[in-house]
């Protein structure tokens, strides 16, 4: 296209889409500025990585396409990937959501299996290894922080699927609490005490025995709640062991302490104790790891490291054993040292003799056959007087009684009730109360307060009021003898006033408090009046109109082919988020905080696949991901994964990267091999099992000590199926080049295919071996991990950023929080520039000289430039050769003539012949 004779160039344009409008009015982090606003944090982040991590081979920083001006993109190690290149789907693009960027960041070309994942406001302070994240002793390493957002308040992780059903988590929000309130015999867990006896939910309760078989050391509080980290009231007693430590350590003296001794590994607990603990505050930091024998006298066994301490709660009336336990812990070093400790435990009560008790008698002391006491008599007191009277029910219909408010003046109220009434407004906005919640809260403030009555058709002057009603007629006095009965209510009808609305009702009435124009004073002779109007005047609630959207989509191409209606309906439905926020007419209630949304969701579907538990947020920190392990996680939820990669900006219903990650990590479960069993068994590797290795599976599929019956009951599973395997299959089976001699002369060799295919020996193999894990991980702390929430408050921000320059740790991570218009954001932001260059100063090989600049600020722009930088370099390369070529044969013409005679001898003598031919 020409214009004037002229060749039009046409580049590309950029629209940028400004929601800030939107963000600041929804007040949401997912789309606010601190998320888009650059402070610099790539730049000291990769000057972090050539500091403290030295190790790393390559670095890939995935952006939208954007180059930062000071990247050195000349430098082998740094490599820009663009969304476009790992995205499956392009038409999810563009995205701004972190987490359908994350979900596609293991398809990195040139990425390795195992790959550090950090974004860019995360940093090393001190020096790591690749062993700070995973070690082939242990497996992956794993930082958790906090735990998961509860799915309702009031409801943690601990409760659901524990066996017993609980108010706060029935909703759909906790699958009905896992399904333990599904049926009739789901129990409450604080259920009321029923007269006549202790019963729950029409079920006896036995102490240590709970319905469904569920356990309990208390009424209310079943052995799992123990130790869970919840202080649930119900366990916070002397028998629980008052909640093992999750309810604090005041209550320990009346419990058995027993301090541990590095160079002691035998304790024994006094006879009829049952609630011993074991305090290691003197010889070691921390414990790691702890596992116990199993053992039918213990209840629960647990580790509280925050008062470092060893619980062990027993059944009582339990016979005299031996409790072996396992423990590893770090001293103060940090230096891990194991320790074995067996534990004398007897739990039968102590024989009581018949002697008179002292006055400072112990606990457990009580009175087999106590005395019955003295019947006191009332002769004086009236009998209908002498016991306490029973409440009574009363009746449905009364209880659905309508309540009253009484009309009062809010503008004379104290300040404190008129705040009071705004509180209970937004709670009734928000949806933390009900409507009669809310009726008899107000009702309870306002009933010192209700000196205005309704009016009489007199006082309703609208002149002298000033009241401006649209119509209201046919207005009749109640009788005076029905004024305590009925209450002042009108009919809905349209109001007239400009500025004022009234909210309907139920069953369509409204009260003067409702009417929407205010009432200075009403004279005193018109108490206890009401009015009605009629219901031939009664009007139909309006309709609304909505507000008018043209169907003109526009004459712009990308408006006709609808290029951005995604980003038009994302506007759309974050506008529709704002309006059912900030519309008081709709009480439901919205959480606002996406990311602890997105949490629960992934929560639950982890829930629906690997069951309930407690699970804990990881760390905001680098991460190192499998990309087969990713990979498998995909394909076990494809239809969530592919929702987040659609997702515009975050959303509620996105797939967490590191959360759903790690616990996907630390849930798959390897099924059981029967073949590696047998590997492990045959230490000598010839294929068949000898009569040792025989006995070496005996043990491992018994209980110990192993008895003759159980080791030839062993023999005589195996004999059995090699008859039926030899009759019944068909398969070759592996013949071993060396023949074992067995002690029974008619046991058969025992070779690999003959255990796999002897079912009671594999029933067997599968009871005593349990799936494991299939991948391996160790769970760390938060030691190593500094995140501070970067605010705008320039005082509190020096102080975080202090407190890492005196306790400089692994992984710093300063998320921004800052509100940019504010006035200190600035000051904020040089405070936190001049912290970087204080940990960082020098410049890595990643960054450009300062006084140069990248040409280019966006990928295809350098993309086009090098594209066409190699055309041009190709051309000149042709031209370059072809004049070389010519200056070579115009300056050795005649060298190459002569070349040419020399190599072509017999064509320049037949075009000598050739004349002489003529001649002839």
């Amino acid at each position: 296209m020409t214009i004037e004779g002229k060749e039009v160039t046409l580049n590309p344009a950029y629209l940028l889409w400004d929601l800030s409008a939107v963000s600041q009015l929804k007040q949401d982090e997912d789309i606010s500025a601190s998320r888009f606003e650059d402070n610099e944090e790539l730049r000291y982040s990769l000057r972090s990585i050539e500091k403290h991590a030295p190790w790393v081979r390559h670095v890939f920083i995935v952006t939208n396409g954007q180059i930062p001006s000071w990247l050195n993109l000349d430098n082998p190690r740094v490599t820009i990937v663009t969304h476009q290149e790992i995205f499956l789907n392009t038409s999810h693009l563009p995205t701004f959501s972190s987490p359908a960027i994350e979900s596609h960041i293991h398809r990195i070309p040139g990425l390795s299996q195992k790959f550090i994942y950090m974004n860019d406001d995360v940093m090393f302070g001190t020096y790591v290894w690749p062993d700070d994240f995973y070690s082939h002793s242990k497996g992956q390493k794993v930082y958790l922080t906090w735990p998961v957002p509860n799915c309702a308040e009031g409801c943690p992780g601990s409760w659901i699927k524990d066996g017993y059903c609980d108010k706060a988590c029935n909703n759909s929000a906790c699958d009905w609490d896992g399904g333990d309130c599904l049926g009739n015999t789901a129990a409450g867990r604080f259920a009321p005490a029923l007269a006549g006896g202790s019963h729950l939910n029409g079920q006896a309760w036995q102490p240590g025995v709970g319905i469904g078989g569920v356990s309990y050391c208390n009424q209310g509080c079943a052995n799992s709640w123990l130790a869970d980290k919840f202080c649930d009231q119900a366990c916070n007693v002397l028998n629980c062991g008052f909640d093992a430590g999750d309810c604090g350590q005041d209550h320990f003296g009346e419990l058995y302490k027993i301090n541990l001794l590095q160079n002691q590994t035998h304790y024994v607990v006094p006879k009829a104790e049952s609630l011993p603990y074991f305090s290691f505050a003197d010889m070691a930091k921390k414990a790691v790891e702890g596992s116990y024998s199993e053992n039918p006298i213990i209840r629960h066994a647990s580790i509280a490291n925050k008062w470092k301490t060893v619980h062990l709660i027993m059944y009582p009336g339990m016979n005299a054993t031996v409790v072996n336990f396992n423990l590893t812990f770090h001293d103060q070093n940090d230096k891990e040292f194991k320790m074995q400790i067996f534990i004398d435990v007897d739990t039968n009560e102590e024989q009581k003799h018949n002697i008179t008790p002292s006055l400072q008698g112990k606990r457990d002391i009580m009175s087999t056959t106590p005395t019955p006491e003295a019947e006191m008599l009332f002769e004086d007191i009236p009998e209908e007087d002498r016991f306490p009277k029973l409440k009574k029910e009363r009746p449905a219909e009364k209880q659905d009684q309508e309540i009253h408010i009484p009309h009062t003046n809010v503008s004379a109220l104290p300040n404190s009730i008129r705040l009071a009434l705004h509180d209970l407004d937004l709670k009734l906005s928000k949806g933390d109360i009900t409507m009669k919640g809310y009726n008899m809260s107000k009702v309870a403030l306002l009933k010192h307060f209700s000196s205005i009555k309704p009016q009489t058709e007199q006082a309703l002057n609208l002149t002298k009021q000033g009241i401006n009603l649209a119509h209201i007629s046919k207005i009749k006095m109640v009788p005076e003898n029905m004024a305590d009965s009925k209450k002042t209510t009108f009919k809905s009808r349209e109001l007239g006033h400009e500025n004022e609305k009234s909210v309907m009702k139920k069953d369509s009435q409204l009260r003067f408090s409702a009417l929407g124009f205010k009432v200075s004073r009403l004279p005193g002779d018109v108490n206890n009046k009401e009015f009605e109007i009629s219901k031939e005047d009664t009007f139909v609630q309006g309709r609304k109109l909505q507000s008018y959207q043209p169907l003109y989509e526009g004459f712009l191409p990308w408006e006709r082919r609808k290029y951005f209606k995604d980003l038009l309906d994302e506007k759309d439905s974050l506008l529709g988020e704002l309006s059912y926020i900030t519309n008081g007419k709709k009480v439901g209630r919205k959480l606002q905080d996406t990311f602890a949304d997105s949490l629960r969701y992934v929560n639950k579907l982890l829930n629906g696949k690997f069951g309930f538990t407690s699970r804990k947020v990881p760390a905001h920190m680098p991460h190192m991901i499998d990309r087969i392990v990713m990979q498998e996680l995909q394909d076990l939820f494809p239809a969530a994964f592919d929702k987040t990669s659609a997702h515009k900006v975050r959303q509620s219903e996105d797939m967490q990267f590191a959360f759903s990650f790690f616990y996907y990590l630390m849930s798959a479960i390897q099924p059981l091999n029967i073949s590696q069993i047998f590997y492990e068994v045959d230490t000598d590797s010839t294929g068949v099992l000898s009569d040792r290795e025989i006995r070496t599976l005996a043990t491992r599929i018994n209980h110990l000590p192993l008895s003759l019956q159980d080791l030839t009951g062993l023999e005589h599973m195996l004999i059995n199926c090699s008859k039926t395997v030899q009759f019944n299959s068909t398969e070759n089976f592996f013949t071993p080049a060396t023949q074992e001699s067995y002690y029974d002369p008619n046991m058969p060799p025992v070779t690999k295919q003959l255990v796999i295919n002897c079912k009671p020996v594999t029933d067997l193999i599968r009871k005593a071996y349990k799936d494991k894990n299939k991948y391996r991980f160790e769970i760390m702390g938060e030691e190593d991990i500094a995140f501070k929430m970067i605010r705008t408050n320039v005082s509190h921000v020096v102080g975080q950023l202090d407190d890492i320059r005196k306790n400089p740790r692994k992984f710093i991570c300063l998320n921004d929080n800052i509100n940019h218009n504010h006035k200190d954001a600035q000051t904020v932001k040089a405070v936190l520039r001049d912290f970087y260059e204080s940990l960082f100063p020098i410049p890595s090989q990643f960054e450009l000289p300062r006084e140069y600049r990248n040409r280019f600020l966006h990928m295809h722009e350098l993309q086009e430039w090098r594209h066409y930088r190699d055309k041009l370099k190709f051309w000149t390369h042709c031209v370059l050769a072809t004049l070389i070529v010519f200056t070579v044969i115009s300056f050795f013409a005649e060298q190459l003539i002569a070349l040419k005679r020399k190599l072509f001898p017999r064509r320049r003598m037949q075009t000598e012949a050739t004349p002489e031919r003529s001649k002839v």
